[in-house]
């Protein structure tokens, strides 16, 4: 009779459950093969929730009908994508719930859930993560390192030779918490045949430190053997000096570069240090690569080849980068796979640092214009189409100065002239052969773009948005966007004082004004 009316008084309770928004899903906890469901009423195989416990946040009452007795869910939140709970033990329909939520103590089984189809999250490794060889575990199979795999939120495990069953494993990462001052990771295998879950401390040395001390690797599913020094596997972190690049750059390679391309609305940046090069290429997003040196193949005065490996994917790439020094300010690197002893490379950029002055002075000074009027691809100028001057170090001071103009009639008024020019600076001229001379132009303290110019026939051309300045067809110099030799620098002179705008938005100024002048004009003479 007891029992009865502990259930019909049960039947009678209305649910007062306030389940988070973040445990409700669809959940994984290994061991299991079904998945768990978690919504407002319902927790799978532990029943229907009654209430939920003010005492204590995020403790509910479940009853389950087939076994006909409650428990007490005690969930710490970890992740969206990790939670966690104890539970009690089973007790009768008409037990108090304190006393029940009462009998859950830190000692407590934990168990861990993982949400189904989680979404990756980046991996807080830094780079790699070696291991030393533990005396306790030196006849055992053991992981030798933790490698991060940048670009797809990954890493692998890599096992040392003792290791029979154990092969190289890629893990993506998709929770990431902390408690006190341990950092727990949780992953999954690539193949999501098994969960790998490890736990760090992090002691900070300096600014520039951020290895780990100690890591502890579950070596279950459960991630239970986390929670104490003694059932996880200890793995004691080697500093990364031991494994750095032995690779000796010379100084003019070294720094952070810009790319050529003004067609962009930012510029690539690559940075070079002594073991490894860096790229952001901008494209819908930024994409990081990372490239380690391994060791250099060839080296020259001015050039230098380099045999590199991708830090980006986990499975190893290997690279070959050409180093060509043009000026202390600009360089032309190329990049290709290890294939062919590094003779062949597929991608070009020429490399450039930003400067206020330059030491190099522009070759083939003097003015030189388009004969016809044609669409640039340069973003500064007013005229969508119209004619190009270029003047080439016609500054007594300043031989490294050059100025690049447009003119144009108005598109509402023919008779007003319209001119927008910018001035630059030669960065760099170099000759890959004995037809042309190619120069870098900075313009706008951070924009560049190559002005080629050919020996013989004193015609020049600049290209926009080409990634390198040496590895350009050719061709494209005698078709739309050539200029030829005019005159001396003397003609520029008159030329340049009209020229006021170094800007789109300074030519569209220059427009209102030219129209205003012309209508003002126009009115004067009727009145």
């Amino acid at each position: 009779m007891l029992t009865t009316f502990g259930l019909s008084s049960l039947s009678l309770l209305s649910s007062s459950c306030s389940i988070s928004s973040s445990f409700v899903g669809l959940w994984i906890q290994p061991g299991l093969l079904d998945s768990i469901t978690i919504n407002n009423t319902l927790f799978s195989l532990k029943g229907t929730c009654l209430n939920g416990q003010h005492d204590v946040k995020y403790k509910y009452i479940y009853y389950n009908e087939q076994t006909r007795c409650k428990r007490c869910i005690f969930f710490i939140p970890r992740h969206l994508n990790a939670l966690q709970y104890r539970e009690s033990e089973c007790f009768d329909a008409d037990d108090d719930n304190s006393r029940i939520c009462a009998s859950i103590t830190p000692d407590t089984v934990l168990y861990t859930l993982f949400r189904d189809n989680a979404e990756s999250i980046p991996c807080p490794l830094d780079q790699s993560w070696y291991f030393k060889k533990s005396r306790r575990l030196s006849s055992l199979c053991q992981p030798k390192a933790f490698h991060n795999c940048f670009s797809i939120n990954t890493f692998q495990i890599s096992y040392n030779n003792q290791c029979r069953s154990n092969t190289d494993e890629i893990a993506t990462c998709f929770a990431q918490f902390s408690d006190g001052n341990m950092n727990y990771i949780i992953s999954r295998s690539l193949n999501q045949q098994r969960f790998i879950c490890f736990s760090y401390t992090k002691t900070k040395i300096d600014e520039k430190s951020s290895l780990p001390n100690e890591v502890y690797l579950s070596e279950d599913e459960t991630c239970r053997g986390l929670l104490t020094r003694e059932s996880a596997l200890l793995l004691n972190v080697r500093s990364n000096k031991h494994y750095e690049s032995n690779v000796q750059m010379p100084d003019w390679t070294q720094g952070i570069w810009l790319s050529t391309g003004i067609d962009r609305i930012k510029t690539n940046s690559f940075h070079i240090n002594q073991s490894q090069l860096t790229m952001n290429i901008q494209d819908n997003q930024i994409i990081s690569h990372n490239l380690k040196f391994l060791r250099i193949v060839q080296r020259h005065e001015k050039t230098i080849r380099i045999r590199a490996k991708s830090l980006d994917q986990c499975s190893p790439i290997f690279y070959c980068i050409k180093l060509i020094y043009r000026s202390s300010a600009v360089v032309d690197l190329s990049i290709g796979f290890d294939k062919h002893q590094c003779q062949e490379n597929h991608i070009h950029y020429t490399l450039y640092k930003p400067l206020e002055k330059s030491n190099s002075s522009c070759p083939h000074i003097g003015v030189y214009k388009s004969l016809n009027t044609y669409r640039s691809s340069l973003p500064f100028s007013a005229c969508s189409t119209g004619i190009w001057t270029l003047s080439i170090g016609c500054q007594p001071i300043n031989p490294s100065e050059l100025s690049l103009a447009s003119s144009c009639r108005h598109e509402l008024v023919p008779d007003v002239q319209v001119i927008t020019s910018i001035k630059g600076i030669c960065l760099a001229s170099w000759r890959t052969d004995r037809r042309f001379q190619r120069t870098m132009v900075l313009y706008d303290k951070s924009k560049a773009f190559c002005l080629i110019q050919t020996l013989r026939s004193m015609t020049t051309s600049f290209i926009a948005s080409a990634s390198s300045c040496t590895n350009i067809e050719i061709p494209p110099i005698n078709v739309e966007n050539s200029l030829r030799y005019s005159d001396s620098c003397h003609e520029s002179s008159r030329f340049l004082s009209i020229s006021a705008s170094s800007s789109s938005s300074i030519g569209s100024v220059q427009r209102v004004f030219y129209l205003l002048f012309y209508l003002a004009m126009k009115l004067l003479i009727y009145m």
